[in-house]
């Protein structure tokens, strides 16, 4: 990546105040002594390390990635406040990569001692640690490098003292605090993770020849990847990124422009794998151009690329901090022009001709959200444009091609001189690895001996090789769970009567025990050893899960019967859960994830000793099929999830649910129908799910109704009943989305109920998702944003309509009919929250919103400003600008 140290040109607020170019003292005789002794216990740091064992590196690694995890929110923001550039939201997930996906890659490899054995061949392989590791890192990643790279050098059993760059001091500081602290306390080492903070270039030459450093691993600009080279001792650099992506006019164009606005507005472009320069195909430049502009970027004149070239690449050899990880409006305003407030992105056209395009001042790195845009005439054209690219500082690096032609893909891999080559899909995110593809999650991408670095990728022995990677899109399988027997309709619960039991524990509420429902469940039973837990409250807390475990642990059943509504249900399955393992713990089970495949936490998967029943007395919560439990801890909700939480039986008797308070009935209905409407647009929907939404909506907008004005509608009951059930299966296999967090940050702040909480927003949401995104879910089975569509063809089911804009309008209208219809608040203030106190708990609520894993699923990546703004309109009323 491009040099960036030096000082900057024109000084803003935001920019970073540190300046590595200041003058400062000269290296005194008892500094150099103090370095001498951090580096000598960084060496017998590592002489106890060799002592550790394959299980206790992997606690202290482990313990590290849980720390990373749970400050990934701290650290972004502290990264943005230090440094002045990029995107919070982005950072954060920057922080998920070097520490979850990391850690998903890293589980199951051996690093210590015997780690492969080749029998046919009588080879075995021993790992050794390296010694003492100099680890610079940059000011573009800040956190997420530290994170990364004292994970790798503690599963390696190596110590590693970090040399952050000038602007980024704080930011690594606090990282290897947090890191430190927590793999020291699981038996790291003292000494083996270390900062040296010192701004003096000196400090850094110093330790290049320092007799104890053993290994420099350098991520930074090409000054200080050539002095590492220089100093003669083994090491891993990085060089430069200026990636050229080709677009032929076999691709997907809307699809290519999402990717390429995710990967380029990805932390306003701070990262060196971002797409540079786009070359495509005159037959479908015009189209692309077109779609660019639709989803919000902005074609400079050729004055305003004069402007920015000025602003940006005018200060001699330097950048202009002030220009990099700016977003597009503050970076245009930076450089003297206007663009529009939602711009996501510059478009500069640059010239076809390859010795024009090769003079350009914008054919470099750009650090920022500024995309080259070249028409191509012909393939190789387009190949010979990339290889133009590639060696103004981007050789070995990484590239991309967007065709469905093999025949052009192949020859632009075998053309291109870069390490990464991505097909179809963004190469900012793509290049880390474990999102788009299956390359090794990085934050340190070689570029082989093209760009001075001994291998192209970032593992073991092929760091020997220069290999040429192509790698292809790749969009995992989906799944379809559901419980093993569902049974429903009234007259449901006689199935009881068959069950092969002998002790039996009844889980409920007060309320229902006294309604006698509990007395029909024991009827029904061919055993009379039944006990019952008659402690369970709306949002359960850890407390009450506790005191079921110890019931269950005294009574040793065979079987858990669930009676109630979705808090009980949540309840006996977490129940089980820490009945069947005690050695689990609610913390580390509810550690959040960005993707559920990469998760941190662990479940046990081995088979119940237990039977779980699930018997819902509520129309709603659709938990008596679903894999998740929702606890409440303090003031927060905490989500269990997991396939091994789905009961093995539901019974969904609608007789159970006749003498439903009219309000539990309008709430649960309305926890149903946001279910069904979260699921369908979620970034995990399928043909299977969709069927299930379609079809739990229409009973739901149709029976809800009646049931309110008649609670003794039998027929209705059953519709809503089973409407819940199939809305039930929909999230437990799509999920949910942004309504679910904020409706699980309010509810549990305000004491509000959950599908009430749930319908405050709805409405809100559906036009937020239907809107033009201001930023993209990265979601590889998700290529084009179709949120709008599904909305418009689950309205026309339901509601008709000749166009898409009509049966979408009739859809958002019918659900705001039915709130008002049913009498449901339609502001947080109708609810009853007072607004000092609402306003007071904003920034928190705001945070607690954006951390939910409901979020992850959504459409629509939702940024913290624009949760803050839901909120508000959630209290206030009003229409969000859902652009």
């Amino acid at each position: 990546m491009t040099d960036t140290r030096t000082a900057p040109a024109v000084v803003t607020p935001t920019e970073p105040t540190a300046a590595p170019d200041v003058v400062v003292p000269a290296l005194t005789d008892e500094r150099l002594h103090d370095i001498d002794g951090l580096v000598e216990r960084a060496h017998r740091a590592v002489e106890a390390f060799r002592a550790l064992d394959q299980q206790q590196v992997d606690a202290i690694v482990s313990a590290m990635v849980r720390a990373g995890i749970r400050a990934a929110g701290e650290l972004a923001g502290l990264a943005i406040e230090e440094t002045g550039f990029g995107v919070f939201e982005d950072k954060v997930v920057k922080n998920y990569v070097a520490t979850e996906f990391l850690s998903d890659y890293l589980h199951d490899k051996r690093s210590v001692g015997v780690i492969e054995e080749d029998v046919e061949h009588d080879i075995v392989r021993v790992a050794e640690p390296i010694g003492v590791v100099l680890a610079i890192t940059p000011v573009t990643n800040p956190t997420s490098t530290v994170l990364y790279k004292a994970i790798v050098a503690a599963k390696t059993r190596n110590a590693v003292i970090f040399r952050p760059s000038p602007y980024a001091v704080r930011s690594c500081a606090r990282s290897v605090e947090i890191l430190r602290e927590a793999a020291e306390a699981a038996g790291m080492p003292a000494g083996a993770l270390q900062v040296i903070p010192d701004l003096e270039h000196e400090v850094t030459h110093y330790l290049f020849k320092h007799p104890q450093v053993d290994f420099i691993w350098v991520t930074g600009g090409p000054k200080i990847v050539a002095l590492a080279n220089a100093a003669g001792k083994p090491g891993l650099s990085v060089g430069p990124g200026n990636a050229p992506i080709y677009v032929h006019r076999t691709a997907d164009l809307k699809g290519a422009v999402v990717d390429i606005l995710i990967s380029k507005t990805f932390d306003a472009s701070v990262i060196c794998p971002a797409e540079q320069t786009c070359i495509v195909d005159d037959q479908v430049y015009d189209e692309l151009l077109a779609e660019f502009e639709r989803m919000g970027a902005h074609v400079l004149t050729t004055d305003q690329v004069d402007a920015l070239v000025e602003f940006a690449f005018g200060c001699g050899d330097r950048v202009n901090m002030a220009a990099l990880g700016q977003q597009a409006p503050e970076l245009a305003s930076r450089a003297g022009f206007t663009v529009a407030p939602e711009t996501k992105i510059l478009l500069a056209p640059l010239p076809s001709d390859l010795e024009e395009l090769g003079r350009h001042p914008l054919v470099q790195e750009k650090l920022m959200p500024v995309l080259g845009l070249v028409r191509s005439g012909s393939v190789e054209h387009g190949v010979a444009a990339a290889v133009l690219v590639t060696e103004h500082g981007g050789l070995g690096h990484t590239s991309a091609v967007y065709a469905n032609d093999q025949a052009v893909v192949d020859a632009y891999a075998a053309a291109v001189r870069t390490g990464r080559i991505l097909v179809n899909a963004p190469t900012a995110v793509g290049a880390l690895g474990g999102i788009y593809n299956s390359l090794t999650p990085t934050f340190s991408l070689g570029c082989g001996t093209w760009g001075g670095s001994t291998t192209t990728e970032n593992v073991n022995y092929q760091q020997l090789l220069n290999i040429k990677t192509v790698s292809h899109r790749r969009t995992p399988s989906q799944w379809f769970r559901v419980p093993s027997t569902t049974f429903f309709n009234a007259g449901a619960l006689d199935n009881l009567r068959d069950l092969d039991c002998e002790v039996v524990v009844v889980v409920t509420d007060a309320l229902t025990d006294a309604r006698g429902v509990v007395d029909q469940v024991r009827a029904k039973l061919p055993t009379r050893h039944v006990h019952v837990f008659a402690e369970v409250e709306p949002e359960p807390d850890e407390a009450v899960i506790l005191r079921g475990v110890a019931l269950l642990d005294r009574t040793r059943p065979d079987t858990v019967i669930a009676v109630g509504g979705g808090s009980v249900l949540d309840a006996a399955k977490a129940m089980r859960l820490f009945h069947e393992h005690p050695e689990r713990t609610l913390d580390e089970l509810t550690l959040p994830f960005l993707d559920p495949r990469k998760r941190m936490a662990d479940f046990p998967q081995t088979p119940h000793t237990v039977r779980l029943v699930a018997v819902p007395t509520t129309s709603g919560t659709g938990s008596e099929v679903s894999p998740a439990a929702v606890v409440t801890v303090g003031e927060r909700k905490q989500t269990l999830v997991d396939y091994s939480l789905v009961p093995d039986m539901a019974i969904v008797d609608p007789v159970l649910t006749l003498s439903m308070p009219r309000s539990l009935t309008v709430d649960s209905g309305i926890d149903a129908l946001t279910h069904a409407l979260e699921a369908v647009v979620s970034i995990f929907a399928s043909p299977y799910t969709d069927a299930f939404c379609v079809q739990a909506a229409r009973l739901i907008f149709e029976a809800l109704p009646k049931v309110y004005d008649d609670p003794d509608d039998l027929a209705a009951r059953t519709d809503m009943a089973n409407a819940a059930t199939l809305a039930g299966l929909a999230f437990s296999n799509a999920f949910v989305g942004t309504n679910h967090a904020l409706a699980h940050a309010t509810g549990a702040r305000f004491g509000i109920a959950h599908g009430r909480a749930n319908g405050i927003f709805l409405p809100h949401l559906l036009r937020y998702n239907a809107g033009l995104p201001s930023k993209f879910m990265p979601a590889p089975g998700y290529s084009a944003y179709v949120a709008p569509d599904k909305y418009a063809t689950l309205g026309r089911v339901v509601f008709g309509g000749r166009s898409a804009e009509e049966s979408r309008r009739r859809l958002f209208s019918g659900v705001e009919d039915l709130l008002d219809r049913l009498g449901m608040p339609r502001t947080l203030r109708a609810a009853g929250v007072d607004e000092d106190e609402f306003l007071a708990a904003l920034p928190a609520l705001a945070m607690t919103a954006f951390e939910d894993l409901s979020n992850r699923t959504n459409p629509r990546m939702p940024l913290v400003r624009e949760i803050t703004d839901l909120l508000s309109v959630g209290y206030y009323g009003g229409s969000p600008d859902a652009h």
